[in-house]
């Protein structure tokens, strides 16, 4: 796993997950391929990174969820 099994730290994933999205941001300024094997794998390669980076950020969040509730009790 990314993070191990050290204790997860919401801040540090909200960090990662969006230096994911602004790479996945960055992509879409750059040229397409020309070629559909390459046109293809681009979009792969875009659509794997905003999955990573909205699963990070749900998960980022869930857990600020949890940590807010757990220091109310």
């Amino acid at each position: 796993m990314l993070l191990g099994n050290r204790e997860k730290n919401p801040q540090v994933m909200t960090r990662i997950g969006m230096g994911i999205m602004l790479i996945f941001f960055v992509m879409g300024l750059l040229p397409h391929p020309t070629s559909s094997l390459g046109d293809g794998l681009y979009d792969g390669i875009r659509g794997a990174l905003l999955g990573a980076a909205s699963t990070l950020l749900l998960w980022a969040t869930y857990l600020n969820g949890q940590r807010r509730r757990a220091a109310k009790k």
